[in-house]
């Protein structure tokens, strides 16, 4: 069964308590989602992270949702009623054309591929201080990543494929420690 879910306006006055992630997390009103399943209809109540998008988005294998609440993104596995969030800061997103995956914006700073409910690559740290002109043409993500020393626009670009980047304004000698490529 493909997960049906809505993105609510707020807590619903009525009906059962909505779930908190994480289960500590009582008493506020984050990001609301709404899931419909085969046990029944249950609602999620997400903390939000720092800043950043908020967003919901089915994942291909019909049972899990990303939700993203204020920049956090949340895997959700509705049949469980289980979440765990799988990313900081998203600021942005976008789809791949020609399949159901994901890049998401890591604060402006790195980029993540989803493909499903899972991570297949993170990029390494490219820019200082934020994203322009961010595009899919062929097979990389291009764009521009913000140089603060230099007070201008440098050009980038990632292998779609594998995550592995080019150019940039954050130094690679810098070292690392977020890059994840895949193959």
């Amino acid at each position: 069964m493909v997960i049906a879910f809505k993105e609510l306006a707020g807590l619903p006055a009525t009906g059962p308590m909505a779930v908190p992630f994480p289960s500590a997390w009582v008493g506020r009103e984050g990001k609301v989602v709404e899931f419909h399943t085969a046990a029944g209809s249950w609602v999620g109540n997400f903390r939000p992270g720092l800043g950043g998008i908020d967003a919901a988005h089915a994942c291909p294998d019909g049972r899990h949702v990303l939700v993203v609440a204020a920049g956090d993104a949340w895997m959700v596995d509705a049949e469980r009623q289980q979440a765990n969030v799988i990313l900081p800061a998203v600021d942005a997103s976008m789809e791949v054309p020609g399949s159901s995956d994901l890049i998401l914006s890591r604060q402006g700073l790195a980029l993540v591929r989803l493909e499903g409910s899972r991570v297949i690559w993170h990029s390494r740290r490219i820019s200082w201080d934020g994203f322009d002109d961010l595009r899919i043409e062929g097979a990389r993500i291009v764009g521009q990543a913000f140089d603060p020393m230099k007070e201008a626009w440098v050009p980038f670009a990632v292998d779609l494929r594998t995550g592995a980047s080019e150019g940039g304004s954050y130094p690679v000698e810098l070292g690392d420690s977020w890059e994840q490529l895949g193959g």
